[in-house]
């Protein structure tokens, strides 16, 4: 986990500094939400959170990386087992504004997520997986500096794990995100 935040840190980093990026505004955000893990044969809600920073380009176009978790669940996947995920995210958004504070946006990338799996008695597992992500949203601005929004989203496609083989060959996780979100413009 710490490779993947130096390596986002990193990233945004440099594309923050990038000459580019001064035409347009900035924000920086935290969200968090249920999010719905799905192991392929079946899925269970947990709480999960992410840090935001993006960009808008224009009235229409931005993009932003997220940087999140979620707590690890643990029900009747089989056996009690408990799955979790840590996952860093980018999107490109394109955004259409409703009226003057109500704006509407798609969500479409890719997101690395990590994943781990621990059936009740077994070996922890865990997986790394590159994979689409997408989603829509709402916006609303608060005032010049703030604003808050809710979205949906999804990070990967549905694993093959099967009830035979999960607990010795984890083929990793798929993510529904129903999220809430505060954002800080500058």
């Amino acid at each position: 986990m710490k490779k993947w935040i130096n390596i986002a840190i990193a990233a945004l980093t440099l594309t923050l500094s990038l000459p580019a990026w001064a035409d347009g505004s900035h924000y920086i955000g935290v969200g968090a939400g249920a999010i719905n893990l799905g192991n392929g044969l079946s899925k269970k809600a947990v709480f999960g959170s992410y840090l935001q920073i993006g960009h808008h380009f224009s009235e229409y176009f931005g993009a932003e990386v997220r940087l999140g978790a979620t707590s690890s669940s643990t029900g009747d996947l089989p056996a009690r087992a408990k799955q979790r995920i840590d996952f860093v995210a980018h999107y490109l958004k394109p955004q259409y504004a409703l009226s003057s504070d109500l704006t509407a946006y798609a969500l479409l990338g890719f997101a690395v997520v990590h994943s781990s799996y621990q059936a009740a008695g077994g070996a922890k597992q865990s997986k790394n997986r590159i994979g689409y992500a997408y989603g829509l949203g709402l916006d609303y601005r608060l005032n010049d500096d703030y604003s808050a929004g809710m979205e949906w989203s999804h990070m990967l496609s549905k694993p093959k794990n099967s009830s035979a083989t999960i607990g010795t060959s984890f083929k990793g996780l798929e993510a529904s995100l129903f999220t809430a979100a505060v954002r800080y413009h500058f």
